[in-house]
């Protein structure tokens, strides 16, 4: 049976016709090439995530961190393959040459590893109380009738770490060399302590002006603080704590870095950032598993927090960092 259609009619038909078509075309499209945001979400997305973890020496630290495991393929939707790492230096050589994807590592690790590939990045620090997740390098001296100052300490003797020692050589001295101070030609001789502690002995009875330690800075400030070079000499009771004061202190420092490939998919490394700021409240078992004494949960940090530990890895700080000879 045939139909007749007026011109009208006709014109109509055609153009839904037209738009059909042109609906299933831009469908098929979609199916196949998907949208531009879906594309870069899922690039180069893996399969299962490699864990590493730092073991050194420990033979429990398998069953210790399996429940931190397990809440990470919850988090990531992956499974996750536990790689055992016995030292911070193996750690370093495995995120920076990709043999895995995420690793917690020290500050100074850190930077170490980015120095070598640029190929990371951080994604939450742990604190470990409920102050702000920083610690400072500082320089300590004994208290005089006027505020001390670094100008107080031109040519005076300063107790300092060994020269691999983060907080106690390598900030202080890259970071006051960023300040436009070379400590090696504003102050008088670096002298070689023991430990932080001694430092402090040091400048009390009169063997060098002021040292290098490290503070959270926070807290209070008549119990030195809630940790660092000064709390610990508090602590220990130490005689003459009053007469001492903090004379100069480094940027910021997180505590930790727990770090990632850069090339992981964007999307894949929100979702960990995410997973991990809930970690404390909502698997508090599992924060422990990886956080033992930095029990004051994760906060976010991005590259830059890392700058005053990064310095000690630039060739504009090498020279004041190399070893003078005696």
């Amino acid at each position: 049976m045939f139909f007749s259609l007026s011109s009208k009619s006709y014109v109509r038909l055609m153009a839904v016709c037209a738009m059909a078509a042109f609906l299933c075309l831009s469908l098929a499209a979609a199916t196949v090439f998907g949208t531009p945001a879906n594309a870069s979400e899922t690039a180069g997305a893996p399969d299962r995530l490699r864990l590493g973890v730092i073991i050194a020496g420990d033979p429990a630290a398998r069953d210790r961190v399996e429940a931190f495991r397990l809440v990470m393929e919850d988090i990531v939707d992956l499974p996750v393959d536990l790689f055992l790492l016995e030292t911070m230096g193996e750690a370093v050589e495995a995120i920076s040459s990709g043999r895995i994807d995420y690793i917690r590592l020290s500050p100074s690790a850190y930077a170490a590893a980015y120095r070598l590939c640029s190929c990371i990045e951080p994604l939450v620090t742990a604190a470990p109380d409920d102050f702000p997740a920083r610690f400072y390098a500082v320089i300590i001296a004994k208290r005089t009738g006027i505020k001390g100052s670094l100008d107080t300490l031109k040519g005076a003797r300063i107790g300092v770490g060994a020269a691999e020692s983060v907080s106690g050589y390598r900030v202080p001295l890259a970071n006051l060399a960023a300040d436009g101070i070379n400590a090696h030609t504003h102050f008088g001789p670096l002298v070689e302590v023991q430990n932080p502690v001694e430092g402090i002995r040091a400048v009390l009875d009169g063997r060098v002006a002021a040292t290098f330690g490290w503070s959270s800075l926070a807290g209070e400030a008549k119990v030195g603080y809630t940790a660092g070079t000064l709390n610990d000499f508090y602590v220990l009771g130490g005689r003459g704590f009053n007469d001492l004061e903090i004379v100069w202190r480094s940027p910021p420092i997180p505590y930790t870095a727990h770090s990632v490939r850069s090339d992981l998919p964007d999307d894949l490394k929100r979702r960990l950032r995410a997973g991990l700021m809930d970690l404390r409240r909502e698997a508090p078992d599992a924060y422990l598993a990886i956080e033992p004494d930095l029990p004051g949960g994760f906060e976010p940090v991005v590259h830059a927090d890392f700058r005053p530990v990064l310095r000690t890895y630039e060739d504009d700080f090498a020279a004041v960092l190399a070893p003078r000879q005696p």
